[in-house]
Parts: C-alpha cells; sequence; structure tokens
C-alpha cells in the first residue's frame, strides 16, 4: 500500500512527497569530514527540492562503528539557510528524526532554526524500554507516550508564548534564541 501512495504522489505531483537525507558522517575524517558532509546534505536537499519533493525528513538513524550523526541542530539551520539563500525553502518542508532530541528545548531549537516537525525516536524508545524493565510502574505503553507527546507539545507552546508568538509558522525559522 505505502508503495502505490508513493507512485501516485510521484505520479500526481503531489506536494505530500517525502524523501530521507541520512544526517551521517565517518568520524574518522573529523572537521574535514563533517564539513563535507553538510555540504553533500545540502545539495541533496536542493536536488530533492528540484525534483519536486515536498517534504524531506532528515534522519540521524543508521549510526554504528564508522557513521557518526551530524547534530541535528547543525543539520536543521544548514539546510534552512541553504535552501533560504536558493529561493527553494517555501517548496518544501522540513521534518526531524533525531535521536539528540530529548527535551522540549531541544525541540524548540529545532523548530526555531527550521524544523516543521520533530520525531524524537530515542525518546521513545527509552520510553518503551522504561515500560518492558517495569521502571515507570503500571503505565501502559500508549498512555506513556501520549504523555510524553502532550509534555512536549505544551513545553514548546510555553517556550513560544514567553518569546510573544503566537503561531508555529512564525517561530519556524525565526532563529529568536541568543
Amino acid at each position: 500500500a505505502a508503495r502505490a501512495r508513493s507512485r501516485w504522489a510521484a505520479s500526481t505531483g503531489s506536494p505530500f512527497r517525502s524523501t530521507t537525507l541520512p544526517l551521517l558522517y565517518d568520524p574518522a575524517e573529523g572537521g574535514p569530514g563533517l564539513a563535507r558532509a553538510m555540504a553533500e546534505l545540502c545539495r541533496k536537499a536542493s536536488q530533492a527540492v528540484a525534483a519536486g519533493y515536498g517534504i524531506i525528513i532528515l534522519s540521524d538513524r543508521g549510526v554504528d562503528a564508522t557513521h557518526a550523526p551530524i547534530p541535528s541542530l547543525l543539520a536543521t539551520a544548514g539546510v534552512h539557510h541553504h535552501l533560504v539563500r536558493e529561493g527553494a525553502r517555501t517548496k518544501c518542508g522540513l521534518l526531524v528524526e533525531s535521536g539528540d532530541a530529548r527535551e522540549v528545548h531541544h525541540m524548540a531549537m529545532l523548530i526555531g532554526f527550521g524544523a516543521g516537525a520533530v520525531n524524537p525516536y530515542m525518546a521513545f524508545e527509552s520510553i518503551s524500554d522504561m515500560i518492558d524493565r517495569g521502571v515507570l510502574g503500571d503505565i501502559d505503553r500508549e498512555k506513556a507516550l501520549y504523555n510524553y507527546i502532550k509534555a512536549a507539545g505544551k513545553g514548546v507552546l510555553k517556550v513560544m508564548s514567553k518569546m510573544g508568538i503566537s503561531t508555529v509558522a512564525s517561530y519556524t525559522g525565526a532563529q529568536l534564541f541568543q
């Protein structure tokens, strides 16, 4: 079914076509390797927009002994600014799938630097692990995940309201942090 939806989106020019760009690089290359990985990430983002993808997912999944994650805030801000310079930022949404986003501040920063949505998959997996080990008592998985998502959402709204911003659209990419 997913493949059929993908073919439908491709054939109709739907703005909901998505592509996932990996946020990985070889840490053995040090700073120059990170700089090359960022340049490549920006190039791939430009290609994705030119190919008609309306949603770009920046993901750090796949970390192993030879692949380190580009910090999600660096990657998000870099891709956001690159697409702004090219005049292509309004043609796509940026979603961040990150293991390093766990707290409200992390998510607020990602949104403030260009992310339209954040998937804190490591936090979700940590909650599931705590439930499996019985650390959270008798709360079920669905309720625990719901509570985390609700708390994170309310926390981001609180950060926005303290800055005097009333809509997520005004906050996304505004870079109001010092």
